[in-house]
């Protein structure tokens, strides 16, 4: 796979939920098509969410569920979807006797680590999602993806489309 990029770009994308709980998407405009045989090697996805949107979560069975997907037909957020590329699970502050526990925003997910330096995707198309759940409004999930452009070839494409079911 020929590299196009030496440096990497950044992609930023945002969704907000339809309704509260409600499993919703937005297409990430990458301007390719569904032909072209470019691959996205995602080194870090930083996920976005705020002290307001964190401050629903506020209960042991309240949760944001955040994902970067290549398909907005699937019904749950889940690691058995071949369309999962990330998913981050936001849940409680951890309470203690001193107060809670206090988290870094943005929520940074590093794949640079992996082999091939991140993870391989199409990118065409991408979706954010954002589920709710036990929440009392619906919630806004923001992210900026950094990422290499790759060249593939004939072979390589038909295998990563295989591998998240573009085609079956």
């Amino acid at each position: 796979m020929p590299a196009k990029d030496v440096y990497p770009n950044i992609v930023y994308a945002s969704v907000v939920e339809s309704a509260a709980n409600t499993l919703t998407f937005t297409k990430i405009e990458t301007g390719y098509g569904g032909l072209q045989k470019t691959a996205w090697i995602i080194h870090r996805i930083e996920w976005f969410l705020g002290i307001g949107i964190r401050s629903l979560v506020i209960d042991n069975s309240d949760a944001i569920d955040c994902a970067l997907v290549t398909s907005n037909l699937i019904s749950a957020l889940d690691l058995s979807q071949a369309a999962l590329i990330d998913l981050y699970e936001f849940k409680t502050f951890e309470k203690s006797a001193v107060g809670f526990r206090c988290f870094d925003d943005p929520i940074t997910r590093n794949f640079a680590d992996l082999p091939g330096g991140g993870r391989i995707v199409l990118p065409y198309p991408l979706y954010l999602a954002v589920k709710g759940v036990s929440l009392a409004s619906a919630v806004t999930v923001k992210a900026r993806i950094f990422f290499t452009e790759r060249e593939l070839g004939d072979a390589d494409w038909m295998e990563l489309v295989q591998q998240t079911r573009l085609l079956t």
